[in-house]
């Protein structure tokens, strides 16, 4: 094509823009790259050539202020475009003799490795774990599913060759056969393989503000009152059953009737209130917190103030009727009132499964000890029985007119648990100062809460006559043949899917999509043949996975789980191996660009819907989308032919949320499939996905369509009018800063704002970065410190707010009390230096710190275990410590390894004693560090000085500077090399040499891919170690671009020319550099025989989630999870209540 246009004599750049819109079509390039090949098409005009030859190649280095050695420069971009994307043998050799680049030469370069891979839809995930299957299928000889020893020791010295013996073969056997069982799963051998990086669940609750867990961030006082906002958030308090009983929405009757049920069933669980409070005390020390219980059983006992007997006097309560008369014998009057007025009772008919759950976590939380029932007494009781009881009260009021005195059970708690929530809260707030302690009590409550939401369903279930458990599973195993189709044929194909892929349509082409109850995977089908790059469905049912799974038209990527969609994520990480999904950061970011739920939430109840809402949200990329349809409401009251529900006309609209309707739809054959319907309103499908993060972008109401009239009006006539389902289409901000984000976040979230330096900073260095510990300070590290060191307790497990006790100390300078919880003075400084790291300088050095007073340099080693603590108190303050990789702390120290030849493999520069370029901390593509830091606790004898220069500023030089085509190679993303976790000085054992064994480790490199530069706006992240790049080329057996290695070697110029900070750190100095925005290098040193060897203590910090939790829930005074203003409903139920009675 070229050759014959240029023959023709079309003109020149008519003819590259036609054949390069060709090229971008025929290889599917990504709008980056057909960017970036538009730039050197345009380059070529602007140096008035066709090709690039050398004369222009050289021309081109000119402009952009090329300065090394060009020696073979232009022989190297030959080689590339010789060796990219060639077919024949007659065009190598054609190519060879060639002595210039055409713009086709680059689109093939860009279509070939190491382009390619990453930038053609493929994914280097699906392929390594494609890779890691072959491999495991190759070693299961005998085809039975699992690897047992001797076919392991075949496949390792197959992949390792014969260097190692038998026995070191069985302990990385050992090693990957985790459950002991002597044979190894596809599962096992993936994650064995592949070392993926996953982050370790905390267990807490999402939408629970997790960055308010650590001491050092929030004092006890402001975690409790986080936990109490989201606790009276829950659905323990808003459950819509308590709002139908509080307005009798079942009708008087019913409603009393239901009010009658909660408290039969509630009996068990309430009988052992004073049993749990007398097991808190025997937990406690503290005579004080001691009485303040006993006082509180007292009044469960009967025995009251003068003062509460005269509020009973206000409210028309004889005293008599509750003077020495046990609460638990005032529950059961109460019920036996009720029980005469609706003339029925419940009690010798309550099945054990309607309050088993919540009496098994009371009992679970009990053993747990002081802290699972502080979390049971206070938030799981006191906190909320206010809210709960003045529900059952009103009710209780417009269905039986019931009185003050008929109703004191209810009314004595309503008003009194806020005195009894203080007491137990004061002690809370003491016994809640670690982080180990907050976790384990954020735990405790929501399992409580749970709990409760967990027995209000099941009443709703009970008294709807149904199993809450209603068997979905069971349903469509026993129809699965029947919902197996290839072409629309239910009604509801017609009616609802097709809005659900028009509502897709724009985003399904080359997406990653979870298909959350995708049945027999019509619509996963469906979506492939739309364009969508991989689907992963899930549903309840095997027989439906099975149909799914063995559909003749599956796709190869289309994976296909059985599982709870109400356990998403969880599903998905147990199963990740099943479906070709890599953990990480990555996953935790976000792994699907679109979800679907096509009439699964009809089969769910509430509660079980807003988890499943709750997964999605963590699943989807930022920017994701979820389409999901269910039926309409409507269809409640109207059953016919060919779709309904049987339903009970008297039920209103509120009153029928949850109840679980038997229903049908028709296929065109004239066959009726069973379907069901949890009831919803409206209402609850949007509140479900607001609540969970989403934000609305459509809402559709599905209708017979004209055409389907036209085509078989004798099928749609029957409901032809009726709104048949809703289809929603929500989506998951692009911004990580929305409240509920807030929890969970990490780092690759988080694209931090740009940081650039005025010349006012890089002209006064030292005035700009440099900042001393002020004497209180030191005061505080100093006292902690020793403190800590003389109870023998190392940084490695010290736990903050434990281990160093508040007391007088002589040690400290100004004499005063230290408060160990809050540390005020480093609290304050800790803010002021991650405000600089983060919107101010970038970078800190930190002088001061009194290293004589923790030992000096006569006690070695307790200087160096103490100014580890004091430096560890100030990393944990400004930020969170980071122990994932390598510990909390790492030493850094020369193993007389030269880390930068590419001789030695798995080995951190950090241990080297030579030169370290210009680099950011961190290789793995699934774990970044918001800050890097260093201590000095023994400098070198000569060299080692740090260099600072600031990545941003650099950005936007070389921005103006360099063609797109070159800035590309620093925005697209590139192979790195793998440094495994641990001490970073090479292969150790078996299992990491089969790991890096050159196939395994290639594939592994292709995957831990990502750019130098990710720009959003004014957002940033630079990520950069041109050594791990070299080296991640070489173990892929690709050669490094010249393109990049050009515009790596210009932006090395330029980190040099705006190395602003080249200073070695003294002994006690600490540096802390923000690791998005700015490059740092070191200079070779050397250590003297006789004098300590060069000692730096290395920390990486997370910052951002913390200075956003600070910025909200602190200084603002705001919990962002709160999500409604003034008083809530059930607060302001419970005034009501309470100004009524007085």
């Amino acid at each position: 094509f070229f050759q014959y246009n240029w023959h023709c004599k079309i003109s020149p750049l008519f003819m590259i823009s036609e054949y390069f819109n060709h090229l971008v079509q025929k290889t599917k390039m990504s709008a980056n790259t057909t960017s970036s090949l538009k730039d050197f098409e345009l380059q070529l005009s602007f140096l008035g050539r066709n090709v690039l030859d050398e004369e222009a190649f050289n021309a081109l280095l000119d402009n952009i202020g090329y300065k090394r050695s060009r020696e073979g420069l232009f022989e190297s971009l030959l080689n590339d475009v010789a060796s990219a994307g060639v077919d024949s043998v007659e065009e190598k050799k054609a190519l060879g003799s060639r002595r210039f680049v055409t713009v086709e030469d680059i689109a093939k370069m860009y279509g070939s490795d190491p382009y390619h891979i990453f930038d053609n839809g493929e994914d280097a995930g699906v392929s390594l774990m494609a890779y890691v299957d072959k491999m495991f299928h190759k070693s299961d000889d005998n085809g039975d599913g699992v690897i047992t020893k001797d076919e392991f020791r075949a496949f390792f010295y197959e992949v390792v060759g014969p260097a190692f013996k038998n026995y070191e073969a069985d302990e990385a056997f050992d090693i990957i056969d985790v459950h002991k069982s002597g044979a190894i799963t596809l599962a096992q051998f993936k994650e064995g393989i592949l070392k993926p990086n996953k982050n370790k669940s905390s267990g807490l609750p999402r939408t629970f503000n997790h960055n308010l867990i650590s001491p050092t961030v929030t004092t006890s006082d402001e975690f409790v009152s986080a936990l109490e906002r989201y606790t009276k958030n829950h659905r323990a308090v808003s459950h819509h059953l308590l709002e139908n009983i509080a307005c009798a929405s079942f009708g008087k009757k019913n409603t009393a009737d239901v009010i009658l049920l909660f408290l039969s069933a509630y009996a068990k669980f309430n009988s052992g209130f004073v049993e749990r409070v007398q097991k808190l005390i025997n937990f406690l020390d503290n005579p004080k917190e001691r009485d303040v219980l006993l006082e509180n059983v007292k009044e469960e006992m009967g025995f009251y103030d003068e003062k509460t007997l005269q509020e009973c006097d206000a409210m028309g309560i004889p005293r008599k009727s509750v003077d020495s008369v046990p609460h638990h014998q005032l529950f059961l009057e109460l019920v036996k009132t009720i029980e005469r007025k609706v003339k029925c009772s419940y009690f010798d008919y309550i099945p054990e499964d309607l309050n088993e759950e919540m009496v098994q976590i009371q009992n679970e939380l009990t053993k747990k000890g002081k802290i699972g029932l502080l979390a049971s007494l206070y938030f799981g009781s006191e906190l909320i029985v206010p809210y709960i009881y003045s529900s059952l009260l009103v009710g209780l009021r417009l269905c039986l007119n019931i009185t003050h005195e008929e109703s004191r059970f209810l009314l004595l708690h309503v008003s009194m648990d806020s005195d009894h929530a203080e007491n137990i809260r004061d002690i809370i707030v003491t016994h809640c100062k670690t982080a180990e302690d907050r976790i384990e009590l954020v735990k405790c409550t929501e399992k409580v809460l749970n709990g409760r939401v967990a027995f209000y369903d099941r009443l709703v279930s009970f008294n709807n006559l149904q199993s809450l458990n209603v068997n979905v599973s069971k349903l469509y195993d026993n129809q699965a043949t029947k919902w197996s189709r290839e072409k629309p044929s239910l009604l509801s194909d017609f009616t609802g899917r097709p809005i659900v892929y028009d509502l897709i349509r724009e985003h399904v082409e080359g997406a990653c999509v979870i298909d959350v109850g995708c049945g027999e995977g019509f619509v996963s089908r469906t979506m492939t043949k739309m364009g969508a790059k991989k689907v992963v469905g899930i549903d309840v049912s095997p027989g439906m996975i099975n149909c799914a799974k063995v559909h003749p038209n599956k796709g190869v990527n289309e994976f296909f789980l059985v599982g709870d969609a109400s356990g998403l994520k969880q599903n998905l990480i147990d199963q990740w191996s099943s479906c070709n999904i890599m953990l990480g950061e990555n996953f935790d970011v976000g792994t699907f660009d679109l979800g679907v739920a096509v009439f699964l939430f009809n089969y769910m109840s509430i509660s079980s819907m807003n988890k499943t809402f709750e997964d999605v949200h963590s699943v989807l990329k930022p920017g994701g989308h979820f389409v999901f349809s269910v039926p309409h409401p409507f269809m409640a009251s109207h059953n016919t032919s060919a779709f309904g529900f049987n339903s009970n006309n008297d039920s209103t609209y509120f009153a029928l949320r949850d109840k679980c309707l038997e229903g049908h739809i028709a296929r065109i054959d004239g066959d009726k499939l069973n379907v069901r319907m949890h009831f919803k309103t409206i209402e609850d499908y949007i509140n479900a996905a607001t609540s969970n993060g989403f934000e609305i972008i459509s809402f559709t109401e599905a209708r017979v369509r004209a055409e389907d009239m036209v085509n078989n009006i004798s099928f749609f006539s029957a409901i032809n009018g009726h709104p048949l389902h809703i289809v929603i289409k929500v989506r998951k901000p692009v911004s990580a800063f929305s409240a509920l984000s807030l929890s969970s976040m990490n780092t690759l979230d988080i694209l931090p704002k740009k940081l650039n330096w005025p010349r006012t900073l890089t002209n006064n260095i030292e005035n700009s970065l440099v900042m001393w510990l002020p004497p209180a300070v030191n005061d505080e590290l100093i006292f902690a410190s020793l403190q800590v060191y003389e109870k023998g307790i190392t940084v490695d497990n010290l736990n903050i707010g434990n281990d160093i006790t508040a007391q007088p100390s002589d040690r400290c300078k100004s004499g005063e009390r230290v408060m160990p919880e809050t540390f005020s003075a480093i609290k304050a400084f800790a803010t002021n230096v991650r405000n600089r790291l983060l919107h101010e300088t970038g970078a800190v050095v930190i002088k001061g710190l009194d290293m004589s007073a923790l030992g000096g340099a006569g006690q070695l080693d307790k200087m160096t275990a103490c100014s580890k603590i004091a430096y560890f108190l100030i990393c944990e303050h400004i930020g969170k410590v980071d122990a994932t990789a390598r510990g909390r702390l790492f030493d850094v120290k020369s193993a007389n390894i030269d880390a930068m030849s590419k001789m030695p493999d798995n080995v951190l520069v950090s241990v080297s004693d030579s030169d370290v370029g210009w680099h950011t901390d961190g290789a793995s593509k699934d774990r970044t560090y918001d800050v890097v830091s260093l201590l000095c606790i023994s400098p070198a004898a000569e060299g080692g000085k740090i260099k600072l220069s600031n990545a941003c500023d650099v950005y936007d030089e070389l921005n103006r500077a360099l063609p797109k085509f070159l800035m590309y190679e620093l925005t697209r993303v590139i192979p790195r090399d793998i440094l495994e976790n641990g001490g970073g000085k090479g292969i150790v054992g078996a299992a990491d040499a089969l790991s890096r064994s050159a196939d395994i480790l290639a594939m592994r490199i292709r995957y831990n891919s990502y750019p130098i530069y990710r720009v959003e706006g004014d957002r940033m992240r630079f990520r950069y170690m041109r050594h791990w790049i070299e080296t991640g080329h070489e173990k892929t057996f690709w050669k490094v671009p010249t393109f990049l290695r050009i515009a790596m070697d210009i932006l090395d110029d330029h980190l040099d020319e705006a190395c602003c900070f080249h200073q070695a750190l003294e002994r006690g100095d600490m540096i802390f550099a923000n690791n998005a925005m700015l490059a740092h290098a070191r200079d070779q040193f050397k250590n003297e025989p006789d004098a300590p060897p060069r000692h730096k203590v290395r920390a990486w910090i997370q910052v951002q989630k913390v200075a956003i939790a600070n910025k909200t829930e602190i200084e603002g005074g705001l919990d962002p999870f709160e999500k409604k203003s003034g008083l809530s409903r059930v607060e302001s139920l419970t005034n009501m209540v309470l100004n009524e009675s007085r």
